[in-house]
């Protein structure tokens, strides 16, 4: 609901980030009109907001435009964003280290080949002789590279054993609150930080950045930012059908498990002669 027009994006953006609002400037066309706008985000996430991205912008006649985002300007959004964001940013994170070591493995196995090829005898064009002999030499680098990352593992693998099996010695009542101070400690800071930026985020600089004169401060709390952007919904009557009729087909893995347990379960009870004392009883 927080939209204004805007001449140049560039110009724009260097007064109106002193707002710390997310905003993406959009290039609006309707047939031969053309408009710029910077639409705020204050409520929801920013996981599908990119440059590029297409959408729709209703204007206040009720015209609709067709919108394409030219430049974001990032800030905090909402409280649950900045929940999930060390979780997102983790996932991130493990994705690209594992793209790294998949590609630095197949780099040394291809500078092992032919490493192997020139001192078998076997001919190879001149032009590619120089970088053989390279590939060759970060072969050796990345087998200390990945003895070190084993040893890394090695250790996680220790901590983790750790963690869980201090975990388990804990009372019932107490592996609750465990998981909630773990959950604290992760997205706490993150939830602190984003909660005190968007309490102070202001409506000034993007209007200063407009044209207007504010010589005050016009602050958007989180309610009020929650009200300035609705987050899509299914509509009333509406249900989310979660089966796919084009999913591929497998086997009940975890029914038969879940069976062969309780199978086990009752012969157990039945062979230590438990089942038959509950049924006289």
């Amino acid at each position: 609901e927080l939209c204004v027009r805007v001449d140049d994006e560039t110009k724009h953006a260097q007064l109106a980030t002193l707002s710390r609002i997310y905003l993406a400037y959009c290039q609006c066309t309707r047939g031969a009109d053309k408009m710029m706008i910077a639409a705020a985000f204050t409520n929801g996430d920013s996981d599908n907001l990119r440059v590029g991205r297409n959408g729709v912008f209703y204007d206040r006649k009720g015209r609709d435009w067709d919108a394409s985002i030219i430049k974001i300007v990032e800030h905090p959004i909402s409280l649950a964003e900045a929940f999930f964001l060390p979780y997102k940013q983790a996932g991130r994170m493990l994705g690209e280290q594992v793209q790294k070591m998949a590609a630095a493995r197949a780099a040394a196995s291809q500078g092992q080949a032919v490493a192997r090829s020139l001192a078998t005898g076997a001919a190879a064009p001149p032009a590619t002789a120089a970088p053989a002999a390279q590939q060759a030499f970060d072969a050796a680098r990345f087998a200390g590279i990945f003895a070190a990352i084993g040893l890394a593992i090695g250790a996680i693998g220790t901590a983790i054993a750790s963690i869980v099996t201090g975990f388990l010695n804990l009372a019932w009542w107490q592996m609750p609150l465990a998981v909630l101070g773990v959950i604290l400690a992760i997205s706490g800071p993150s939830m602190v930080i984003a909660a005190l930026k968007l309490r102070s985020r202001n409506l000034g600089p993007i209007l200063d950045a407009s044209g207007w004169a504010v010589n005050t401060r016009l602050r958007v709390n989180i309610p009020f930012g929650t009200a300035l952007t609705a987050v899509a919904q299914l509509p009333p009557g509406a249900q989310r059908s979660l089966t796919d009729p084009y999913a591929e087909k497998h086997r009940p893995w975890g029914l038969y498990l879940g069976l062969a347990a309780v199978v086990t379960i009752v012969g157990a009870l039945w062979w230590y002669g438990f089942l038959a004392q509950w049924l006289q009883l």
